[in-house]
């Protein structure tokens, strides 16, 4: 239909508001109809909703995306139909013209004729139908010539526009192509369509890139925030990343590490390169690098990237300084020191000068050497020494050198490599001296170690360093050792069971702990302690102890000590059937073994001796026949004979 045709259908409209024909496109005529609804002055068509420079400026930073990807698209566009008498415009969502390009004789009569410039609110509702304010309205694309505008002043222009959408598919904005009407031509639609697909495809490229920045900074926040290592290798084995925490470990700087090869920085690795040219993966085992001129141990994980063809495309590792593992073992294990000074109880003389001397060990690095009887509470002291030291924050390593199998004690101190035996498990595994390091060892029962090891001690001792059993490397350490025995060591040097080198390495602050027997008064506030303790352990209520309890406490001799009196207590306060202790509740043997009163020697009969001594190990021993019978030195059948020859019937 040519535009005299329409202008008649526009005229009647504007007359009558209604056209009878259907010649007239249905979205024209529904965008005169709005127009009229909204009050459009059709013989207008001015552009008089301008924006101010100040609001331009922003609602051009607020699109500030799609102009700049809009703009070289505009430029293509403007070049194809240079010196034609067409102009490209960009607007945004609300119909305000954010961007324009064009010969300067069709800027000027668009200014001039229409007011149709930068800032310009181009809306149905500003200015009438138009290809940007109806394809916004109908969000597709349109082209509107001549008199299919409603406002009369653009009846001399053909515009073909397309609305712009987000990667979310929402309209953000228009690009229109505006010239004189008789230049009209269908294909400019198609151009304008095409741009705009362009323009929608680069949005979505741009989003696309962004969100792997996004994912990339989230990625590199998250390693950065990991108190482990990350190390990255290619398939080359050259690094490709390290995080912060790598680098601290490893200590090395990012800058000089990036793209070097692993062993430059590293050095040589059976672990690394079995990855990296072997793909075989590993979980938490030890593995030992040299950077910087230093020797760095870490527990390791590493995973080999395969791409989803099979090609190998590089390996990551993690690290983990080994001394937080051990660290983080030891709370998880209890390898830790729960007493300190104010946990040993008692008043006399001969206990506050063992307290006292613990104060100044502990305030020492020397080596200590804690003696007394079994049961008067080493470990404790220990504990004590280690919590009141610098070394508090670091482990404390309890090893019970009587306790271990001879053939197993080397292995257990210093650690194994993998290998080093049959059964060696896969990583090797630590020693108890490795696993101390920084913080406190405690050889409880050093008098029962074997002479074959105890010159191995005496070397870590003295070198303060170590080397696994199986293995090469070096391992420094920095460990306080307090050692304690029950044994007279200086009987057991004279007759050669233990070195005199490694007694006087030992021997550097001797600590005595006093026997329960020697501490007077001390076993009245060590019983209501342990009462107290072990009552509400029970969950019951003692309110006092018949008269004379304390007194055969403390007549007893206690050849067990404190942890005899803590087995007794614990056995009374459990067949305590009300809340008083009583008398009678007493283990029998507490009545026969009274303390040796200092009248001259006291002559009794061997057999009455030997049932004190059977009856003194089973309530040390709290019953238990088998510990008793090691104790005396005497097989559980002989034991068991004695029990019978003796009339022994003990319960517990």
């Amino acid at each position: 239909m040519t535009d005299n045709k329409i202008k008649i259908y526009w005229e009647q409209f504007i007359r009558t508001g209604k056209v009878e024909s259907d010649k007239v496109r249905s979205e024209i005529v529904a965008s005169w109809q709005r127009c009229l609804h909204w009050g459009v002055d059709p013989g207008d068509g001015l552009g008089r909703d301008i924006l101010k420079e100040p609001e331009l400026t922003d609602r051009r930073k607020r699109c500030a995306l799609l102009m700049e990807v809009a703009r070289p698209y505009m430029l293509t566009l403007y070049q194809c139909v240079q010196g034609s008498g067409f102009m490209v415009v960009l607007a945004d969502r609300e119909g305000y013209l954010l961007d324009t390009c064009g010969d300067v004789e069709i800027l000027e009569q668009a200014t001039n004729q229409v007011r149709f410039v930068n800032g310009a609110n181009w809306s149905e509702q500003a200015v009438g139908t138009n290809a940007i304010g109806t394809s916004l309205f109908l969000e597709k694309p349109i082209q509107i010539s001549g008199a299919e505008h409603f406002c009369i002043t653009h009846h001399n222009w053909t515009c073909s526009a397309a609305p712009i959408r987000d990667t979310d598919g929402n309209v953000i904005g228009c690009l229109n192509m505006s010239g004189p009407r008789h230049l009209v031509h269908s294909h400019t639609l198609g151009m304008i369509v095409a741009a705009v697909e362009a323009i929608e495809n680069q949005l979505r490229k741009d989003r696309a890139q962004e969100e792997k920045k996004q994912a990339y900074k989230i990625l590199e926040t998250v390693t950065e925030s990991m108190s482990e290592g990350l190390m990255a290798l290619d398939y080359k084995g050259n690094i490709v990343h390290l995080n912060s925490a790598a680098c601290r470990i490893l200590g090395v700087s990012r800058d000089h590490a990036l793209g070097q090869d692993y062993e430059k920085v590293l050095g040589k690795n059976d672990k690394i390169y079995e990855v990296i040219y072997k793909r075989q993966k590993y979980s938490d085992e030890e593995i030992i690098v040299h950077s910087s001129g230093k020797q760095v141990r870490c527990i390791s994980s590493a995973r080999p990237i395969v791409k989803e063809d099979g090609s190998f495309e590089g390996v990551v590792f993690t690290l983990r300084e080994i001394n937080k593992v051990h660290r983080l073992v030891h709370r998880i294990v209890g390898a830790t020191a729960r007493f300190t000074c104010a946990d040993i109880i008692g008043d006399s003389d001969a206990i506050k000068g063992a307290k006292r001397s613990l104060m100044v060990a502990a305030n020492s690095q020397s080596n200590v050497l804690l003696l007394g009887e079994s049961g008067t509470g080493k470990e404790l002291f220990a504990q004590a020494i280690h919590n009141h030291s610098n070394r508090r924050k670091g482990p404390f390593i309890a090893v019970n050198c009587g306790a271990l199998p001879r053939e197993l004690i080397q292995s257990e101190l210093f650690g194994y490599n993998e290998g080093a035996f049959t059964g060696a498990k896969r990583g090797g595994n630590p020693g108890k001296f490795e696993l101390a390091n920084g913080g406190t060892i405690f050889l409880d029962e050093i008098g029962d170690m074997p002479m074959e090891l105890q010159v191995n001690l005496l070397r870590v001792l003295q070198e303060r360093r170590i080397v696994r059993l199986g293995g090469n490397d070096v391992i420094p350490l920095d460990v306080r050792v307090i050692a304690a025995s029950n044994k007279n060591l200086y009987k057991e040097v004279e007759e050669g069971k233990f070195r005199t080198d490694l007694f006087y390495r030992l021997n550097v602050f001797t600590i005595h702990i006093p026997p329960l027997r020697e501490r007077g008064n001390d076993i009245e506030l060590l019983t209501l302690n342990l009462i107290d303790r072990f009552a509400s352990q029970f969950n019951k209520v003692i309110k006092g102890v018949e008269p004379g309890f304390f007194e055969v406490i403390k007549n007893y001799s206690w050849p067990g000590n404190v942890r005899e009196l803590q087995n007794v207590l614990e056995y009374v306060i459990n067949v305590t059937e009300g809340n008083y202790l009583l008398i009678k509740d007493l283990p029998k043997g507490i009545f026969r073994h009274r303390r040796p009163v200092n009248r001259g020697v006291l002559v009794r009969p061997l057999h009455e001796i030997e049932r004190d001594v059977v009856e003194s190990a089973l309530v040390q021993f709290n019953g238990n026949v088998t510990r008793a019978a090691e104790a005396l030195g005497i097989g559980r059948n002989t034991l068991y004979y004695k029990l019978k020859k003796y009339n022994i019937n003990f319960k517990c």
